[in-house]
């Protein structure tokens, strides 16, 4: 998971016109739900026109949001409410209905894979048995008693902010969160005092993001990565031999040759590109160490 600036691409017309049909349905949503002990779920639309899933297609590179596997070859994806419109799987009854207002919400509106987003079996890393998970209405908070239920909140939803337990990646910076280690595994980081991140770990539970055919993808990448470091290297050797000698033919020959795999390794940085976040992990690591920059 990496950082993602919504500011980016404008957000859709139909969401942010006044009178769109976005600004229409919420306040229908609304006057829906003002009916005393209604049952009925509201039928929300918007979120849904192609207007909105092509600026998300644009915002995420094509990618999922929350585990940055590229799908659209395969399936059109998701356009995934980050705090749930329909019901809150935490909250004691009434569940239902969840943050009904935020449905045609530029900034509560993501790209996700079906396998972060949807309720599906999965076998997890270390794990012999298959379990059913995907976030669907999750939105843990570190405190059950700070849900907003209402639309005229105050404060609006920022009252709740400092309890949620999932990463944003539009909000917050997953690299606080979030770490790799050998084979494609993803886990929560730990700060100075050794404690890992609860946020860093709910995330990685509710978006299963521990599912073994991503970290086996994960991990082919992280061999690309780790195989174009060693080229890397190999380069640096060579050219740092002949960095003095008087035959400048071939001194540029193997500058030239750094600087090429310089930027295949570069390549896996590029934000259309998948796992960016365990790709900027290591390959900082590595430039931090060769050539003292930080990325």
């Amino acid at each position: 998971m990496i950082f993602v600036d919504r500011s980016k691409v404008t957000e859709p017309s139909i969401l942010s016109t006044p009178t769109g049909r976005g600004k229409r349905e919420t306040a229908d949503a609304i006057a829906h739900y003002l009916i005393p002990n209604q049952t009925v779920p509201f039928d929300f639309k918007v979120y849904r026109e192609s207007e909105v899933k092509n600026a998300l297609i644009s915002l995420f590179k094509g990618k999922c949001a929350y585990c940055e596997s590229t799908f659209l070859h395969v399936y059109s994806g998701d356009v995934e409410h980050f705090r749930p419109k329909g019901q809150i799987e935490e909250v004691n009854p009434p569940k239902k209905p969840g943050y009904f207002w935020l449905a045609a919400d530029w900034n509560n509106l993501l790209l996700s894979c079906r396998n972060c987003n949807q309720k599906l079996s999965h076998q997890i890393f270390n794990s012999a048995d298959k379990r059913t998970m995907g976030k669907m209405n999750q939105f843990p908070l570190s405190d059950l008693k700070r849900y907003i239920r209402v639309h005229n909140n105050a404060n609006g939803i920022n009252d709740e902010e400092q309890y949620r337990l999932l990463i944003n990646p539009c909000i917050d910076d997953p690299e606080e969160h979030l770490e790799y280690g050998d084979q494609g595994v993803i886990k929560a980081k730990k700060d100075e005092t050794g404690i890992a991140s609860e946020k860093g770990s709910t995330s990685i539970n509710v978006f299963v993001l521990q599912r073994i055919p991503l970290v086996q993808s994960r991990e082919k990448l992280l061999i690309d990565i780790e195989a174009q470091i060693q080229r890397v290297k190999e380069a640096i050797s060579n050219y740092d031999s002949h960095i003095g000698s008087p035959d400048s033919i071939t001194k540029f020959y193997f500058e030239k040759i750094l600087k090429r795999e310089l930027e295949r390794l570069h390549h896996f940085l590029k934000p259309e590109q998948q796992y960016v976040g365990m790709a900027k992990q290591v390959i900082g690591e590595f430039l931090k160490v060769n050539f003292g920059i930080s990325i």
